[in-house]
C-alpha cells in the first residue's frame, strides 16, 4: 500500500468545523450521515461509513450507512439483535475500539449467528469502529471501511474517536426526538381511535334513543289506546245488572294499574321536556314526576351553577346523562325512601360534574351497588368517556352519586 500523506492539523480542524456545519438542520439519521460523510472523508478516507445506534431495549440496534449500501441498511426498519452484530463486543462496552487490517479474515467478525455477509459481499477489508458515547454510556458505534487491507492506523483511531464524540451528542438528541415523535404519533393514533369510538357511541346512542321514542309513540298511539278502550268497556259492563260488578272490579283494577305502568314506561323512553325546553328543565320535570309517582313526601332541589352549560352538549350526551340521573333518582326513591333529593350541576375548565345526593339510610342498608340499574349507569357513563362514583353522603349519611363528563377544550370559555 502506498504511504498515506498525513493531513495537516489546521485542515483537520477545518473539516471538524465542516462536520459541525453539515449537522445543522439535519432532522433524520440518514440525511445526517450522508451530509457529514464527505467532511469525514478528508479526515478519514473510506468506501463505506455507517452509524449503529442502540435501541431502548438494549438488545437491538438500528443502522444507517452511506457510500456502499448493504443489507445493514435494513436495520433502520427491522432492528438487529446486538448478539448478531459483528461489533457486538464494542457495543457492549467490552472493547475501547476495533481496528482490523483485513475484516474478511478477522475471526472477531466470524462467529455463529453473526450477520457479517456484507463484509464479504462488499469486500470491506480494513475496518475501524469506535464507540458513540452520550451521558457516559455507549449509545452506538461509528464505523469506517475500505477495500484496501492494512489501511487504518492508531492515529486514525484517535481521529475517528474525535469525530464520534462530535456526532454522539447530536445523534443522542436526534434519537430522543425521534422517539418522542413516534410516541406522539402513537398517542395521536390512540386519541383518534378513542374519538372515533366516542363519536360512534354517540351516534349509536342517538339511534337507540330515536328507536326508544318510536316504540314509546307506538305504545302510546296503539297499545295504550287499546287498553283505554278495554278499560272503558269494563266500566260500562260493571253498570249492567246481569254482570257481577265484583267479578269485573279486579280485572278493571289490574288493567288500570297496567295502564299506569305503561304510561310510566312511555314517559321514561321519551323525555319530551328535555328535548323541547332543555336539560335543566328536563331534570326539574323528572324530579317532580318521580316524586309524584312514588307517593312519598320527598323534597327535591335542583341547582345549576353552570349557567346552562349542559344545554350546549350534543343531544346524545344530554340524553345519556339524563338517563343516568333518572336511574340515580329512581334508585334513591326505591331503595332509600329519603326525605330529600338534591341534584347539583357544576363545572371546571375540563369537566362537567353532576351530583345526586339523598338523605336516606345510605349504602350500608341495602346492596345498592349490586343492582342492575347501577351497572346500567356505569355502562352509560363509560360510553360517554364519563366516570360515575357512588359513595356515602357527607358525614356518612345518605348516598352521593357523582358523574364527571370530560368537556371539549373550549366548552367552558364563554
Amino acid at each position: 500500500m502506498a504511504q498515506r500523506v498525513p493531513i495537516a492539523a489546521e485542515n483537520v480542524l477545518h473539516h471538524f468545523l465542516g462536520i459541525s456545519r453539515a449537522l445543522a438542520g439535519r432532522l433524520d439519521f440518514q440525511s445526517m450521515i450522508e451530509a457529514v460523510s464527505e467532511e469525514i472523508r478528508f479526515i478519514l478516507p473510506h468506501d463505506h461509513l455507517d452509524v449503529s445506534l442502540l435501541l431502548d431495549d438494549d438488545n437491538h440496534l438500528s443502522a444507517y450507512e452511506t457510500g456502499l449500501h448493504t443489507v445493514w441498511s435494513e436495520f433502520a426498519i427491522h432492528p438487529l439483535e446486538i448478539a448478531r452484530s459483528p461489533i457486538r463486543t464494542l457495543l457492549l462496552g467490552m472493547e475501547p475500539y476495533i481496528l482490523s487490517d483485513d475484516a474478511m479474515n478477522d475471526e472477531r467478525f466470524q462467529f455463529p449467528g453473526a450477520l457479517n455477509n456484507p463484509i464479504f459481499d462488499a469486500h470491506l477489508r480494513s475496518r475501524l469502529h469506535v464507540p458513540l458515547r452520550a451521558r457516559g454510556e455507549v449509545i452506538g458505534a461509528l464505523s469506517c471501511s475500505t477495500h484496501v487491507a492494512n489501511f487504518y492506523t492508531l492515529d486514525d483511531v484517535r481521529h475517528t474517536q474525535h469525530v464520534a464524540d462530535l456526532l454522539a451528542s447530536y445523534l443522542y438528541a436526534l434519537r430522543q426526538t425521534e422517539q418522542a415523535k413516534q410516541l406522539a404519533i402513537a398517542q395521536a393514533q390512540i386519541r383518534a381511535r378513542e374519538e372515533g369510538l366516542r363519536l360512534g357511541v354517540l351516534r349509536l346512542t342517538e339511534e337507540l334513543e330515536n328507536e326508544r321514542q318510536r316504540i314509546g309513540m307506538d305504545l302510546h298511539d296503539q297499545t295504550l289506546a287499546d287498553m283505554t278502550r278495554l278499560h272503558r268497556r269494563l266500566a260500562r259492563l260493571q253498570l249492567l245488572d246481569q254482570v257481577a260488578a265484583s267479578d269485573l272490579a279486579p280485572i278493571g283494577q289490574a288493567l288500570y294499574e297496567s295502564m299506569q305502568e305503561l304510561r310510566l314506561i312511555i314517559d321514561a323512553v321519551k323525555p319530551t321536556i328535555l328535548q323541547l325546553f332543555g336539560f335543566v328543565e328536563g331534570l326539574e320535570d323528572l324530579l317532580l314526576r318521580s316524586v309524584r309517582n312514588s307517593g312519598l313526601a320527598i323534597v327535591t332541589h335542583l341547582r345549576d351553577y353552570t349557567d346552562g352549560l349542559a344545554n350546549d352538549l350534543a343531544e346524545p350526551q344530554k340524553i345519556a346523562l339524563f338517563r343516568i340521573i333518572q336511574e340515580a333518582v329512581n334508585n334513591a326513591i326505591k331503595h332509600a325512601a329519603p326525605h330529600a333529593i338534591v341534584v347539583e350541576i357544576t363545572a371546571t375548565l375540563s369537566h362537567l360534574h353532576l351530583t345526586i345526593l339523598d338523605d336516606g339510610p345510605g349504602l350500608n342498608s341495602v346492596s345498592r351497588l349490586e343492582t342492575g340499574g347501577i351497572k346500567n349507569m356505569q355502562v352509560r357513563a363509560q360510553l360517554l368517556s364519563a366516570h360515575v362514583q357512588i359513595d356515602k353522603g357527607p358525614d356518612g349519611k345518605g348516598t352521593c352519586v357523582q358523574i364527571s363528563l370530560p368537556l371539549p377544550s373550549n366548552a367552558g370559555q364563554a
